[in-house]
């Protein structure tokens, strides 16, 4: 219940708090400036060369020439992320002794069964 009263009264007193600040806080007056200086074009002195022109760069070539196939699986799509494929994979090493725990380091988590 208490919660339900501060909600209603803050949003009842929120606006009249801004409203109130908002008189008392001076207003920043608006300034006779303009927001960009005007360029002007007035001829250059004798001897000073004018600048040289802004380089404009070559339209970009799109990335692909043609769009992609649409509606059509990539190659692989049904081959899981990660297994092996191709004929240079070996399979998985085998330990030539069965594991023991006993000869497991001591701290290390084989050694814990």
């Amino acid at each position: 219940m208490m919660y339900r009263t501060f909600a209603i009264g803050t949003l009842l007193a929120a606006p009249l708090i801004v409203m109130a600040v908002q008189n008392v806080v001076p207003q920043n007056a608006p300034t006779d400036q303009p927001d960009a200086p005007e360029q002007v074009n007035a001829p250059l002195p004798p001897g000073i060369p004018p600048p040289p022109p802004i380089p404009v760069a070559p339209p970009v070539a799109p990335a692909y020439s043609s769009p992609p196939d649409a509606g059509r699986p990539l190659a692989g799509a049904g081959q899981p992320m990660l297994s092996p494929s191709g004929p240079d994979t070996a399979p998985a090493p085998t330990p030539s002794k069965p594991l023991n725990p006993a000869d497991a380091p001591p701290g290390s988590p084989n050694g814990e069964f």
